[in-house]
């Protein structure tokens, strides 16, 4: 993964045809040389999908719809992967918002964790058909930004889903949002409907665009960006990567 500058991501975001969108959020200080290496020992998109991302033969046969129309249900496009890369050594919690009680964000961060997972789920214009009502974009930000405070040496780490209708601009307006809160590592995968009750897919996004994503975590300086149909936020970021990094902030705290 090539880590671009900022200026060459907002060149990407209008030619790939996504938006042109202004970049009048606060710029975070670059990588340490240290980081940037740790961010190569993480998976990337390919781990995430079936077939070579290079080959388009693959999937050329693929003939069902992407977005979802009106009555219709979507079929799984074949790029999907059935299993998940997972790994271990490293203690992480996926935490509720608390309502935004901040002594207990403080109790969980505290509590000997190395890494602080909670999920914003979605786009803040959806947060309110996705998510329980009694949650919130804000009150998600607040619990990341509150454990980083508790814990600066605490990795934070959220999810988004993609496919349930949001727009280009709004999940890049979101992951800047996100990296403004510093949040450290962010996974982005693809919504799948569980059941018949829950609300239906709106869109696969392709490998592409997951990949684009990708990079625009990256250039936003997230310190690792899982994008890929088959991320959940169960699946613990970047494994390899938070390993080591995990390791060296307690080889220098001793």
């Amino acid at each position: 993964m090539r880590l671009l500058g900022l200026r060459r991501g907002t060149e990407l975001l209008r030619l790939s045809g996504v938006a042109e969108y202004h970049t009048s959020y606060r710029v975070l200080g670059g990588l340490s040389d240290e980081k940037k290496d740790l961010i190569h020992n993480g998976p990337d998109l390919q781990d995430f999908i079936s077939g070579d991302l290079m080959d388009k033969n693959v999937w050329s046969d693929y003939k069902g719809n992407l977005k979802r129309q009106k009555g219709e249900r979507l079929r799984l496009p074949p790029w999907a992967k059935t299993e998940i890369p997972m790994g271990k050594n490293y203690i992480e919690c996926l935490t509720p918002d608390f309502r935004g009680d901040k002594k207990a964000v403080e109790t969980i961060a505290s509590s000997g964790l190395d890494v602080y997972a909670h999920n914003v789920e979605t786009v803040p214009a959806l947060q309110r058909q996705v998510r329980d009502p009694r949650a919130n974009f804000e009150q998600s930000i607040s619990v990341l930004k509150h454990a980083k405070y508790v814990r600066p040496d605490i990795v934070t780490k959220t999810s988004i889903m993609l496919g349930l209708g949001e727009s280009d601009e709004q999940v890049y307006d979101t992951m800047t949002a996100l990296r403004e809160a510093e949040v450290d590592c962010l996974t982005l995968g693809q919504y799948m409907q569980p059941t018949k009750r829950h609300l239906k897919v709106e869109e696969y996004v392709t490998p592409e665009k997951f990949k684009h994503w990708e990079k625009m975590g990256n250039e936003l300086g997230f310190l690792y960006t899982a994008s890929g149909p088959l991320v959940r936020s169960s699946y613990k970021a970047g494994e390899f990567f938070l390993k080591n990094l995990v390791e060296k902030r307690k080889t220098k705290a001793i």
